[in-house]
């Protein structure tokens, strides 16, 4: 009598069913960790909205965009030297900011940051300073601030049949032009992996 065992086609169709199963858990796993990466993006958008509105509140306008999600860091939450906490007007900090949260540029990093290094990995802020909707930035929110971040990929927006429209300073489809816009603002059609404020 011979002995059992299994044959190459089943050995090979057992490693096909496993390979297969393995590739179903990991691509539903990845997925998954991007909707948490979102969840958490969009929440902080709308803690540092809050806050932005706090500090208007008391300071009479928005923090400044100059220095972008840096100088809204600096605006919310200063060191403990900063000039600005001898304002009588200031009554922060109106976030604290964890570390892992913050870059060494003291940008405001992103759930999808590479390290304190990560420079594309960061909040965007702007501001209507000048007290002028229609003068822009910001692009959205025109008479107040826009925030956003860039996602995953590191890029905003998506393809539009005239192009790429974004907003990230970079002329992400070659065509000379930066900072493209949808001009019909098609009900938020910049938006891909980003999280923002509109």
């Amino acid at each position: 009598m011979g002995k059992a065992g299994f044959t190459l086609v089943e050995i090979l169709i057992v490693i096909s069913i496993v390979v297969i199963l393995m590739g179903i858990t990991i691509g539903s796993f990845l997925r998954s960790l991007q909707k948490a990466k979102l969840s958490t993006a969009s929440a902080f958008i709308a803690q540092l909205d809050t806050a932005i509105s706090m500090y208007k509140i008391d300071m009479g306008k928005y923090p400044s965009d100059e220095q972008g999600s840096a100088s809204l860091k600096r605006a919310l939450d200063p060191s403990p030297s900063d000039s600005i906490r001898s304002n009588p007007q200031w009554n922060g900090p109106y976030l604290e900011f964890k570390d892992r949260e913050v870059n060494k540029y003291d940008e405001l990093l992103d759930p999808w940051h590479k390290g304190k290094e990560d420079r594309l990995h960061i909040y965007s802020y702007s501001a209507d300073l000048d007290h002028r909707a229609f003068t822009y930035p910001p692009y959205h929110n025109e008479s107040s601030f826009d925030i956003y971040c860039k996602g995953s990929d590191g890029k905003t927006g998506r393809r539009f049949d005239a192009g790429n429209y974004c907003q990230n300073k970079i002329d992400d489809d070659g065509d000379g032009v930066v900072d493209e816009l949808d001009p019909n603002g098609a009900g938020n059609g910049y938006l891909e992996d980003d999280a923002n404020n509109w």
